[in-house]
């Protein structure tokens, strides 16, 4: 199985260092492919993993976006994050006796994954350092997006998250100072990320506009020019 193992690494080593604009396509995951290891796409808006599912197979979400939908016992959802790949799903039910994923992962753009056997991936954690590292990676950032939704919940005003929604947003855009942002997400959408109604999202919205940082458009859309953004990012919480 050693020749299996190395295509795991390769395919590691391949999106540890994630390449800004980077997109990597079924010809680049070609080399890496094996018995254990199958590729598999997701359309956008379908889901990736559902709530009360027993994961059988590791998944690497490599390119794409999707976004953790935590749901509760009383049938109530949220979202947790909006992440990116290269990420890896399923690691904690793979260590732990309990194989139930309690979240909803829902693709929010078209995603390209693998799906990797969870026996051979557990034997390579235990032979292969670097397994092991990308495992520990990949819950560590599972833990700082759980921590920063917490805090951002319990300690932070609708306005000041509103802020640091915008503010990430521009992030994610290339971060250019001398561009206008514009955010074309619905309002359900930035109520369920932040955790709150879409009447404290327009409240919030209004309070913004008030002040000077934003504008918006009858469709929705939010827009910022660069002097709005170099104040938000003063002001970003």
């Amino acid at each position: 199985m050693t020749m299996e193992f190395q295509q795991l690494l390769g395919l590691l080593r391949m999106i540890e260092r994630p390449v800004p604009g980077r997109k990597y396509s079924s010809k680049d995951l070609q080399p890496y492919l094996n018995q254990y290891i199958t590729m598999v796409r997701y359309a956008k808006e379908k889901p990736i993993i559902m709530c009360n599912q027993i994961l059988t197979k590791i998944i690497l979400v490599v390119e794409g976006e999707f976004c953790l939908m935590r749901s509760s016992i009383k049938g109530g959802s949220g979202m947790i994050a909006r992440v990116w790949g290269p990420e890896f799903l399923g690691i904690p039910q793979l260590v732990t006796a309990d194989k139930v994923f309690y979240s909803n992962i829902i693709a929010s753009s078209n995603c390209l994954a693998v799906k990797i056997d969870c026996d051979f991936f557990l034997e390579a954690m235990h032979k292969y350092a670097p397994v092991s590292f990308a495992c520990v990676e990949s819950m560590s950032r599972a833990m700082d997006r759980n921590y920063t939704h917490i805090e951002r919940l319990n300690f932070f005003s609708a306005r000041e998250n509103l802020l640091y929604y915008i503010h990430r947003k521009w992030t994610e855009a290339g971060a250019n100072e001398n561009e206008p942002l514009c955010i074309a997400e619905k309002r359900t959408v930035i109520a369920s990320e932040l955790g709150v109604t879409i009447r404290t999202v327009c409240r919030a919205l209004s309070e913004l506009k008030d002040a000077g940082l934003i504008t918006t458009e009858n469709n929705g859309n939010i827009h910022c020019t660069p002097e709005q953004i170099r104040r938000i990012c003063e002001l970003n919480p």
